[in-house]
């Protein structure tokens, strides 16, 4: 896996327990993403980069000394726009469905990781901009 589809399952996996949990309190750390250690360095550059985006807010951060994915992130949530960009449908390998549901599929491995990561990759920043227009 090249470090394009690493980064992009990393986020599917902190995007489908961010829907998961909703506006809540709960804490984030890298062994709940259930991942080897090959993916802890894109573990906080994949919250930040959600969190800039505008996908979600974070309450804290807790890193750690000790390693790249050491420590905790506090009280994720949903923005309004990452809901929004979850709820576009999409084309991914000829079917129609929302983006939620296909990051749903990688984040539980159901699909073939290769072909539909960078689909999704692709698809969220192009939303993004987008929705930003």
């Amino acid at each position: 896996m090249n470090a394009m589809q690493a980064t992009n399952l990393v986020l599917a996996k902190v995007l489908d327990l961010a829907m998961k949990h909703g506006v809540s309190h709960w804490s984030l750390s890298f062994a709940d993403l259930q991942l080897g250690a090959d993916y802890e360095t894109f573990f906080y550059p994949c919250i930040k980069w959600l969190e800039a985006e505008g996908l979600i807010r974070v309450g804290s951060y807790n890193s750690s000394m000790g390693g790249l994915a050491n420590g905790s992130v506090g009280n994720i949530a949903l923005t309004s726009r990452g809901l929004g960009v979850l709820g576009e449908r999409v084309e991914i390998n000829g079917e129609h469905e929302e983006l939620s549901s296909a990051v749903k599929k990688v984040s539980e491995g159901r699909v073939d990781y290769n072909r539909v990561l960078d689909a999704i990759g692709g698809l969220l920043g192009g939303i993004i901009k987008s929705v930003a227009s």
